[in-house]
């Protein structure tokens, strides 16, 4: 993979993309395909772009298909939970950023997530829930929020496509390099 920096004082991020699906019994159906490359790269190359971010529209195409009521969340995944994993260091200045420097706007057309705007990303251990929540939930139907009733993207890709935008706002308070993170986007069945 090639990835460059334009200049000692500037970051250059590359996010890997990971998929998981599990936690469902053996008999019922629940899986989602990636549409998208497993890997984003953000290079900052100007001041305004450490103060209001960097940001990958559509950087992640998530396709549900479920015969089962179903949640969806996402998290980060770094060898020191909660920062971001250094690859090389261009300055011994400042801080190790933190993972939350990373934020996702999770859409669709009938806006059935229950993530509104853009949201900081967190530790896979403290995840930010798409759909559902860590508890067993109350079937809900499409069109409404938060839609994790048994359904397909070929079926119905209003309510199970999801379209994701990342963006990362440094600002100056970090560490120049460059640095890499996982995203874990995890299906479970609501159980």
């Amino acid at each position: 993979m090639f990835m460059r920096c334009i200049s000692l004082r500037f970051y250059c991020i590359v996010v890997t993309i990971f998929v998981f699906s599990g936690l469902i019994k053996a008999q019922d159906q629940l899986s989602f395909a990636v549409k998208t490359s497993p890997s984003v790269e953000f290079n900052f190359t100007t001041v305004n772009q450490y103060l209001t971010g960097v940001t990958v529209s559509n950087a992640i195409t998530l396709n549900i298909e479920s015969d089962v009521q179903w949640d969806l969340y996402v998290g980060t995944q770094t060898d020191e939970p909660g920062f971001w994993n250094e690859i090389s260091a261009y300055s011994i200045h400042g801080e190790k950023p933190p993972v939350s420097i990373l934020q996702m706007r999770v859409r669709n057309l009938s806006n059935t997530s229950l993530v509104s705007g853009f949201v900081p990303l967190s530790d896979i251990t403290d995840p930010v829930y798409i759909i559902g929540s860590e508890v067993e939930d109350f079937p809900v139907n499409c069109p409404d929020q938060g839609t994790n009733a048994p359904g397909s993207y070929l079926v119905n890709p209003n309510c199970y496509r999801f379209s994701i935008d990342l963006r990362v706002v440094p600002g100056f308070d970090y560490k120049a390099g460059l640095y890499s993170l996982t995203i874990q986007y995890v299906l479970v069945e609501d159980l």
